[in-house]
């Protein structure tokens, strides 16, 4: 009988540290529970104004700001609001104002009445940094912009800056942040995936780097990032001496065989999909949804877009690399689903 109590004695010893051994230790748990948790913007862009301003309204618990899309240039080189940029202002910052700092977003696209736009136009972003003389004369200017729209913050999102301008460029830069900061604005900055990462970046402002336009306009079909693309993204912006978001796009594109191609924002696509009965597949290399189809014509069409569950794993997999701040282009056209997941990402 003691040989028999003693048995049960040491199998129910052995059954509790079994037990035991299955829960993690104190600092593992509060690991997991303070893990650092995705923050998200949005822009809006001034073209799409109603259903940009829905999306954000379905999404504002998830979001940190909002980005309104934006100012561009004149003859003058001198900042033009269209007049659909300055009603989304105004309705952005009437409703959201009180929750969200409201940016505005400037694009060096030249814009005048009597010729084609150009944009992303490196010679009048030559002409603005140039010299000290130009870029106080700019900087005065968006501190006018500032005044007349109170906003709470400006992102500069200057592309095709030219190589013979960057060391202009960073000076600008620098010379913005500090004239914004005396005004209690914010200044934050948008970089192409070719910028030159090893190059010092002034401190002070909020550092974005586009992760899209693998695939697009340019190119044939495909994911507008993928995998390798953002392996490589992440290789340079860690020679970066600043913390930057990584910015994703939303949407994708319809490529005729023809040789036409045609954005879609994502219910575009899911409705195309659905109209269509194409089968819908995804791809490994990048998590994008793809699909083809013949239209009326016997045109073959081929289709590729993100949806919410490409966005969370493009998320997923910069979040491993410790990258937590990420910036949507664009509202406008978004999925229930995808509102719902931003919607999700509310910090309590």
């Amino acid at each position: 009988m003691k040989n028999f109590v003693l048995f049960i004695c040491i199998a129910l010893l052995f059954i509790t540290a079994c037990s035991n051994s299955k829960e993690p230790p104190a600092e593992a748990k509060v690991g997991i529970k303070d893990k650092e948790k995705l923050r998200l913007s949005i822009w809006l862009p001034e073209w799409q104004n109603k259903s940009a301003m829905e999306d954000v309204k379905n999404s504002l618990d998830g979001l940190q700001d909002i980005r309104v899309f934006g100012a561009y240039f004149n003859s003058k080189d001198e900042l033009l609001l269209t007049e659909n940029a300055i009603d989304m202002l105004q309705q952005t910052q009437q409703q959201f104002n009180d929750s969200h700092p409201v940016i505005l977003t400037l694009i060096n696209d030249y814009v005048t009445d009597n010729a084609p736009s150009v944009q992303k136009d490196s010679t009048l972003l030559h002409r603005l940094v140039q010299d000290s003389s130009a870029r106080q004369k700019h900087i005065n200017n968006i501190l006018q912009v500032v005044d007349q729209y109170q906003v709470s913050g400006i992102e500069i999102d200057y592309e095709k800056v030219a190589q013979k301008d960057l060391r202009n460029y960073i000076l600008f830069l620098k010379e913005l942040y500090k004239a914004l900061s005396k005004k209690d604005v914010t200044l934050h900055v948008v970089l192409e995936p070719s910028f030159p990462f090893n190059m010092k970046l002034p401190n002070g402002p909020i550092y974005t780097v586009m992760a899209y336009n693998v695939h697009g306009y340019h190119s044939g079909p495909g994911a507008k990032a993928t995998y390798s693309f953002l392996n490589d993204l992440v290789r340079k912006v860690k020679k970066s001496n600043q913390d930057l978001a990584i910015a994703f796009a939303t949407g994708g594109f319809d490529w005729v065989a023809e040789g036409q191609i045609v954005a879609l924002t994502e219910l575009e696509a899911e409705q195309l999909l659905a109209e269509t009965n194409a089968v819908k597949q995804r791809d490994k290399g990048s998590g994008a949804v793809y699909f083809t189809y013949v239209d009326d014509d016997n045109v073959r069409h081929e289709v590729w877009y993100a949806d919410q569950e490409t966005l969370e794993k493009w998320v997923n997999y910069i979040q491993k690399r410790s990258y937590h701040d990420v910036v949507l282009w664009r509202a406008g056209g978004l999925g229930a689903r995808t509102l719902q997941w931003i919607s999700e990402q509310s910090i309590e």
